[in-house]
């Protein structure tokens, strides 16, 4: 199960870290008698997936504000206190919109990590002075973060980012001046929008309404969206049709790995039951659906009987059941990502984010610890349990230090490697 992890979110099944403990899916039911268990599907996304538009643009757009702002504030009214993450992206401000009718006490967090792509304060700051809300502003600090504890022990898997602790510490003080009920995030708002920069919408309204001249206007959309040329988005486009009987592809990143760990990584006898599409179905939405089924692994940051819980209202059910029923090509038109979010909460957002077609990363801080605190990460994976047992290859950390793989991602994965040896540990009994 680590190996896949490592591998891909993807790749993950029912399996957990734990052995002999399963999980349960979302959607999935367990019925248990005297005599024997069963799991079978009590809610599929399939079931609500539409091939053609049943509404014109506009239209769905209307709708998808009416079901967002009814779903998240809905989840605002249960709190009488909130803290949301926001980023200045439109995920978690389209939960601010949606929630502050509802919520006029919300409380806004964001996370900054100056002099990178990581410092979204001007964002958040547009988007609190335009919904007349508190906005907390706080640096990242690297003495937060502690490589020799686990991130998340509670979890049975061991997926979280040190960047988690960073932000608990940030948690732990606003709380303390004023207590938190519950933490929402706009976690899941690209899977739901369906945040997708690659050409499978070409594919699917070729499919689905042949070639009408609005396929045209999808391939130029898709062309200034991605910087592609025309000739490029067709030809991938076409590829997609042509492909469109495969299962959606699983892209494993098999770095640091044994040769043993690799092929376990592959081993696809423990998948997401999401996965296996019915006949006929379009090769955007396998991958929209495959978007929905890593949504659902977003960690939840505490364990339940001891913090305020925290909440995706994004990952609601009728907003996750309306997402599925709208084309994929609808969410590109007009050379935006999630164009149909943009267009539903077009009057209520700033335009600074409303038009934002940047993204901010974390990244920065998280290589600001690892530069900091490579020797100690080294010194803990090496002889650690994920060597000992197989998974790691010793000369990968062998080869961290040479300069030719500097901006490469290997900072991140050494990171990820060492939530996993101490998470492994933790769970093991061991110091």
């Amino acid at each position: 199960m680590l190996a896949r992890m490592f591998a891909s979110v993807d790749a993950l099944g029912r399996k957990t870290g734990i052995a002999g403990i399963e999980e349960l899916l979302p959607g999935e039911r367990l019925t248990a008698t005297n005599s024997r268990t069963a799991i079978d599907m009590a809610w599929s996304p399939w079931t609500h997936v539409r091939y053609r538009p049943r509404l014109g643009f506009e239209e769905t757009a209307e709708q998808l504000r009416a079901v967002v702002k009814a779903s998240v504030g809905a989840w605002a009214s249960c709190f009488d206190s909130i803290l949301l993450g926001v980023s200045g992206g439109v995920d978690s401000s389209i939960v601010a919109a949606a929630a502050i009718p509802r919520a006029p006490g919300l409380r806004c967090l964001t996370m900054a990590e100056p002099g990178t792509d990581g410092d979204e304060r001007r964002y958040a700051g547009a988007l609190a002075a335009k919904l007349g809300s508190r906005l907390e502003a706080r640096l990242y600090d690297a003495g937060t973060v502690d490589l020799s504890r686990p991130v998340l022990p509670h979890s049975p898997i061991p997926s979280g980012s040190h960047l988690m602790q960073a932000i608990a510490a940030v948690h732990a003080e606003l709380h303390d001046q004023k207590c938190v009920d519950a933490y929402f995030t706009g976690n899941g708002g690209d899977n739901i929008f369906c945040n997708m920069h690659s050409a499978a919408p070409l594919a699917d309204r070729f499919l689905a309404c042949g070639p009408m001249p609005g396929l045209f206007a999808t391939a130029r959309y898709l062309a200034d969206l991605t910087g592609s040329p025309l000739t490029s988005v067709w030809a991938h486009g076409w590829r997609r049709v042509r492909k469109r009987r495969h299962p959606h592809p699983i892209r494993a990143d098999l770095a640091g790995l044994t040769t043993e760990a690799g092929k376990m990584a592959l081993d696809a006898s423990d998948r997401h039951p999401w996965l296996a599409a019915p006949t006929g179905a379009l090769p955007g939405k396998k991958a929209h659906v495959a978007m929905l089924a890593r949504a659902q692994k977003s960690i939840e940051l505490y364990p339940r009987d001891s913090a305020s819980p925290q909440i995706a209202p994004l990952l609601s059910q009728p907003i996750l059941e309306l997402g599925l029923s709208i084309p994929t090509w609808y969410a590109v038109r007009g050379s935006r990502d999630r164009a149909v979010a943009r267009a539903a909460f077009a009057a209520d957002l700033p335009p600074l984010v409303h038009e934002r077609r940047t993204k901010g990363s974390p990244s920065g801080f998280l290589r600001r610890v690892f530069d900091a605190r490579m020797p100690q990460a080294l010194h803990l994976l090496r002889g650690g349990r994920l060597v000992e047992a197989g998974l790691l290859d010793p000369a990968y950390l062998d080869r961290t230090a040479e300069a030719a793989w500097q901006d490469d991602g290997r900072d991140h994965r050494i990171l990820t490697l060492c939530g996993a040896e101490t998470w492994v540990r933790w769970w093991e009994g061991r110091s």
